[in-house]
């Protein structure tokens, strides 16, 4: 039974490791519509400012708007169409053998699914926002508030790991009920969400790495940049963010494909 199966997180992360970084220039062959679109979401607005409007970035309010929310959703479209091709690649061994009729309603579904995950992630959001009172507060009540905040984050993480089959089986054309995905991750919720702690960590640290040495080698001075960064950096700022969105994603896609065939499939390897 499905149910009984225990995915190893240490293969399937190598196992996506070498999905993704063995054939680095698939990501962009495959996500390059993507790339220039969250490009454009990504530097647009910015380089709007900078130039257009009377004043400069100094003219404009960092608070959190809708024109943050667009481009936030463009953004998250973009990774989630990108992450259908990566899941179809992944997991049949012609991603184009469907009709386009019935790729049509795959990627409907799959979007349908992404679209109530960002939904859910942002009440959450909005609702710690809201929720948390100001860190200085150290009542009863806002200790409460803050604990009670973070179970329900974690709840809803290891709810969203729990039916997150849902991707991978409307990905490749055997799409799941909600009650069923729930079922067929029994066991391996915390396994899904270690597999993606292992494989983000390196890149993480890598990249605050990079960041550490050049601010070392005071090749960028915080301050300043922060103020008035040169359109140089700005551009090549958007192009690692758009790249770096893509591998992860490319990364997340590559380890629930593994999930999925090792559960549903019953594939070993």
């Amino acid at each position: 039974m499905s149910q009984s199966v225990r995915v190893p997180v240490a293969d399937v992360v190598f196992a996506a490791f070498r999905s993704v970084f063995g054939r680095l220039g698939l990501v962009l062959e495959l996500g390059w519509l993507p790339l220039l679109i969250i490009l454009a979401a990504l530097l647009l607005p910015d380089l709007a400012v900078r130039y257009l409007v009377a004043g400069g970035p100094a003219s404009v309010s960092t608070d959190f708007d809708i024109g943050d929310l667009i481009q936030e959703t463009v953004v998250a479209l973009c990774l989630s169409a990108f992450a259908l091709r990566w899941y179809r690649l992944a997991l049949l061994a012609d991603p184009r053998a469907l009709p386009r009729r019935i790729f049509a309603g795959v990627w409907v579904r799959f979007m349908a699914y992404t679209v109530s995950v960002g939904v859910l992630v942002g009440a959450l959001t909005a609702a710690m926002v809201l929720a948390i009172p100001a860190a200085d507060d150290s009542g009863a009540v806002a200790v409460a508030t803050r604990t009670l905040v973070g179970v329900a984050a974690t709840a809803v993480s290891l709810g969203i790991a729990r039916m997150s089959l849902l991707f991978p089986a409307a990905a490749y054309g055997a799409p799941l009920g909600l009650g069923a995905a729930w079922r067929a991750m029994r066991g391996n919720s915390w396994r899904l969400v270690g597999a993606n702690v292992m494989a983000v960590l390196p890149i993480v640290l890598f990249v605050n790495l990079l960041v550490s040495l050049l601010a070392g080698a005071h090749l960028l001075s915080p301050d300043e940049l922060a103020d008035n960064p040169p359109l140089g950096l700005i551009l090549l700022d958007g192009v690692v963010i758009a790249v770096l969105s893509l591998i992860m994603a490319a990364l997340g896609a590559s380890i629930l494909s593994e999930f999925y065939r090792r559960i549903m499939l019953h594939e070993k390897v």
